[in-house]
């Protein structure tokens, strides 16, 4: 019965496509095939949280051989059956014949039954899946009144190279985009900065104030026709290394699904058009980025629950808030990213105290995230000397930032109203140098003058 689902180890050759080191169902698979079983046994514990049906089918085997876990019939029958839940029909097979070979059935069923109640499909589905039935249609309610498109780097030009950025930043009240960060990029470093200069002058309708708002932008090299004409040869040309990027992506590389679906949530690709040909239906964007999602990689959980969350559906927000705290496990944007939810009054988690947390946790990681937590504990009451500390580690990152010169003035108002004023004015000089709304300034100065 030791019928373990293998994973061919594979060599992916595009040098821009580095290895994940991130746990994934083909990682699990070589710490089994190495015998290392206690690691396989907890990397696929993971990623059955998730409803990954093949890692629950390992966890079966090993359970019945006592690999990297006591031999257990029953927790052995329990994992057989929920894989059969998820669409692995031979597990079926192996659970009724352990089911006819065991005394006591209470034991098996009351197994089961504390398994279904984490790991069943039902669970699982409610918690997890989205509903691909349609396509995820994003929020466009922001409108950009100047958009200076990005000049593709010349380097990358000449060598065909494509990628993409993924950029988050806040919206002032004037419509400036501010606080932007890099969140993503691939090939890492060659297309950021040009979109960076780019994004930074852009400018949207004013009133449209707006929180951590996410773009994904793509550099593309796609041709049109021209391309059309030559698509045989270059399909011809790349296919050794496409079907290793499709038997990695099929086989259980997180990475490599991620990265699919990036290519495939744009047409205009060159990759995107040869990988069409093997995923042809309009949801294989999102399908791929969950199926990378279910394999506990957290950009790819993140991502899912910005396109959840940004979606015009706003029945999954349940779906994406888990997605989001498993992301948030391990990656710094997701913990920001919570941490503005718990702390925004009109969310449906508004909770103050669980957004300081998440701001705390996400300081290593997020630079946004000192500035923040001290405009949110002041905002919130909540510690004088601990704003202080958030504060100036806001203002080591940007000692010019006028939100931060402004709390800076409020703190001390009480102390020395003439220094107040002097942070005051150079908060209003910053922010009119960075032509942010200076309304609140204004409306502070006139309280110290």
């Amino acid at each position: 019965m030791n019928h373990f689902r293998p994973i061919k180890l594979l060599v992916l050759i595009l040098v821009l496509l580095s290895p994940t080191s991130q746990a994934d169902l083909y990682t699990a698979t070589q710490y089994y095939q190495q015998q290392k079983y206690v690691k396989a046994y907890n990397e696929f514990y993971q990623l059955a949280q998730l409803g990954n049906g093949d890692a629950i089918y390992n966890l079966a085997v090993m359970s019945l051989h006592g690999q990297g876990t006591e031999k257990n019939l029953s927790s052995a029958h329990a994992w057989f059956s929920l894989a059969a839940e998820y669409g692995i029909s031979e597990s079926l097979k192996t659970a009724q014949l352990i089911s006819s070979q065991y005394a006591n059935q209470q034991v098996l069923a009351q197994v089961l039954n504390d398994k279904k109640e984490r790991f069943g499909y039902q669970y699982v589905s409610q918690n997890y899946y989205p509903n691909l039935d349609h396509t995820i249609a994003p929020n466009n309610a922001l409108s950009r009144v100047y958009e200076k498109l990005p000049e593709y780097p010349e380097q990358a030009a000449r060598q065909g190279l494509e990628g993409w950025v993924w950029l988050e930043f806040d919206i002032d009240t004037s419509g400036v985009v501010k606080n932007l960060v890099v969140i993503d990029d691939y090939p890492k470093n060659i297309f950021s900065s040009a979109l960076i200069n780019a994004v930074s002058v852009w400018r949207y309708k004013s009133g449209q104030a707006k929180r951590n708002h996410s773009l994904i932008y793509h550099f593309t090299t796609f041709k049109g026709k021209e391309y059309k004409r030559t698509l045989a040869f270059q399909q011809q040309d790349y296919q050794v290394e496409i079907k290793r990027h499709i038997d990695a992506a099929e086989q259980g590389n997180a990475q490599v699904q991620y990265y699919i679906a990036n290519w495939l949530s744009s047409d205009k690709y060159n990759a995107s058009q040869l990988l069409k040909y093997h995923w042809r239906d309009d949801s294989a964007y999102l399908t791929m980025l969950l199926a990378a999602a279910k394999n506990d990689l957290p950009i790819a959980q993140y991502k899912l629950a910005i396109e959840l969350l940004t979606s015009t559906d706003k029945s999954q927000f349940s779906v994406a808030l888990n997605w989001l705290k498993r992301s948030a496990n391990k990656f710094a944007p997701a913990q920001y990213k919570l941490a503005t939810l718990y702390s925004d009054k009109n969310s449906q988690i508004y909770a103050p105290s669980e957004a300081s947390k998440w701001f705390i946790k996400s300081v290593e990681g997020d630079k946004r995230a000192a500035k923040a937590l001290s405009l949110h504990l002041f905002n919130h009451a909540m510690g004088d000397k601990d704003i202080v500390f958030w504060l100036n580690k806001g203002l080591e990152l940007d000692k010019d930032d006028p939100e931060l010169l402004l709390l800076k003035a409020k703190l001390t108002k009480p102390k020395d109203r003439n220094e107040a004023l002097k942070l005051a004015k150079n908060a209003q000089r910053q922010a009119q140098k960075r032509q942010w709304n200076t309304t609140l300034i204004e409306e502070f100065l006139n309280t110290v003058k």
